[in-house]
């Protein structure tokens, strides 16, 4: 009964639900509960479980279906612990996404595994075990958001609610072969979520397909803004997403100056768009200056979000953290000030130049593909910065512009393991986005079966 609770879709989980007789319910949501506990125990991926309620809100588009996330929500009964040993403290207000999937019907099953306070771009935190990567258990798992990753390709749970500084939404879901969503900045609500750096930060989803991230986001959304684009129902929002498109896509991926055998794989995935679209190739965006101003912002708002733990913390601090919090203590005010100031001309510029005539823009996503664990864990012998820093390269900006960004997989790699390419939009085009992974994204079933 338990495994057969494992690997559902959102629409797997909700059709249980509902195909079930009023009375076994209860049963149901405790077998899912179960299942999660278990395994989740077994893959060091949830830092607390959670005792689901007897009974679900009825009618919602999430009705009964189980999800976990990422330790940085407010519960309202669980302070969250943003990756470090658990403290005592008193619980704020449920943070607003997590009453927006409440409401839907969804279950909370969990508070899952993170880098400490966000600040990692992988899975390494020394409070706890390193997460090893379902798919490959000598890949790495990107971070921060790593805990969701490993639960959503793992089948604990078919989405899950991560958040997303400078790619830690869709470096994890990248490793993992799975579609990771970025929102447009201020679309989903952050209240009750723990903050590294406001400007960057947003609250995003993973989910082993993009129906199961556009149901979740669609129940994100406040009530009358899921329509026209996402409808509020399952049948309406599947049917946006394979509704027929001629797409116009601009695409950097012939500029990566990626692996071979990664780079042969982003090839075939846009001979397949072309077959359906117009594929156009344009340069790629100008990553190191874009990147130095997302660094400054991310310094300098995580030293003062930080400052607290910093004093309290200090000598128990991971050495990401550090690395985060401690350079904004010293940065100038100035590069601060310029850093915020070139956001908007920045973002229009780059809108003008490589979304001006396109529905959305390609760019890859780890160009050299997903690395080895060792060669990004920072205590191995094997360790190599380059390869820990190419893992936010072609991420980190996007939060800078505050745009929408969403990473798919597209192929597999010599290795074995994902290869993903990041689809970027307009404001606002997170529906489109999710619409051209619903059509294009390679299933996850065939990165189990590789």
């Amino acid at each position: 009964m338990l495994e057969s609770l494992l690997h559902l879709s959102v629409e797997d989980m909700r059709l249980r639900h509902a195909l079930a007789e009023p009375g076994e319910r209860a049963g149901l949501i405790d077998a899912l509960a179960a299942a999660f506990q278990r395994r989740a125990g077994e893959l060091h991926c949830a830092i607390r479980t959670y005792l689901p309620p007897a009974s679900v809100r009825p009618g919602g588009l999430l009705e009964g279906v189980a999800l976990a996330h990422k330790d940085v929500f407010e519960t309202g009964a669980h302070t969250p612990g943003c990756g470090r040993p658990p403290r005592e403290g008193t619980p704020g207000p449920i943070a607003t996404v997590l009453q927006r999937l409440q409401d839907q019907g969804a279950l909370n099953l969990g508070a899952l595994a993170m880098a400490e306070h966000a600040c990692g771009a992988t899975a390494e935190n020394p409070h706890g075990p390193t997460l090893a990567n379902p798919l490959d258990i000598a890949a790495a798992v990107g971070g921060s958001s790593s805990g969701c990753a490993v639960a959503v390709a793992a089948g604990l749970v078919p989405a899950s609610l991560g958040t997303d500084t400078a790619g830690s939404v869709r470096m994890p879901a990248a490793t993992c072969g799975l579609v990771g969503l970025k929102p447009t900045r201020g679309a989903i609500p952050a209240d009750g979520v723990a903050a590294l750096a406001p400007t960057l930060d947003t609250v995003g989803v993973i989910g082993r397909g993009a129906l199961d991230v556009a149901c979740v986001y669609a129940a994100l959304l406040p009530a009358g803004m899921a329509a026209p684009a996402l409808p509020g129902d399952m049948a309406g929002i599947a049917e946006y997403l394979s509704r027929p498109r001629r797409w116009r896509v601009a695409s950097t991926l012939g500029t990566a100056g990626a692996r071979a055998d990664v780079a042969a794989e982003m090839t075939r995935f846009e001979q397949r768009v072309d077959a359906l679209a117009r594929v156009d190739a344009c340069p790629a965006p100008d990553l190191d200056r874009l990147n130095r101003l997302a660094q400054i912002v991310l310094h300098a708002e995580a030293a003062l979000t930080l400052a607290g733990s910093v004093r309290r913390e200090l000598a128990t601090l991971a050495p990401a953290t550090q690395a985060i919090a401690l350079p904004g203590w010293a940065m100038p005010a100035i590069w601060y000030r310029h850093a915020m100031a070139r956001i908007a001309p920045l973002r229009a510029a780059f809108l003008a130049s490589h979304l001006g005539g396109a529905d959305l823009l390609l760019t890859p996503c780890l160009p050299q593909g997903v690395p080895d664990r060792a060669a990004v864990t920072t205590t191995s012998p094997a360790f190599d910065p380059r390869a820990l820093a190419a893992l936010h390269r072609h991420h980190a900006y996007i939060n800078y512009l505050g745009l929408p960004a969403l990473v798919l997989p597209a192929g597999i790699d010599a290795q074995g393991r994902p290869v993903c390419v990041q689809a970027i939009g307009a404001p606002g085009s997170e529906p489109l986005l999710l619409a051209f992974a619903h059509q294009f994204a390679l299933p996850f079933s065939a990165l189990l079966q590789r």
